[in-house]
């Protein structure tokens, strides 16, 4: 079980990086033409999504 659970945790860690380098993505390349407010909140949004995600699973594996 508590090989697992560190699993999760690692798992959750890299969906974290991933949503950090999609916010990137999405606020500096713009591929949708958003505006440059919206491109901002979106990009804001995904790295604290990012941010919380990986630190949950930072929380998780570092329990095990």
């Amino acid at each position: 079980m508590g090989e697992f659970v560190y699993y999760i945790g690692k798992t959750l860690e890299l969906m974290g990086i991933a949503c950090l380098g999609a916010g990137l993505y999405l606020g500096c390349v713009n591929p949708f033409d958003y505006s440059e407010s919206k491109a901002m909140g979106v990009e804001m949004g995904f790295l604290t999504l990012g941010v919380l995600i990986f630190f949950v699973g930072r929380l998780i594996e570092k329990r095990q």
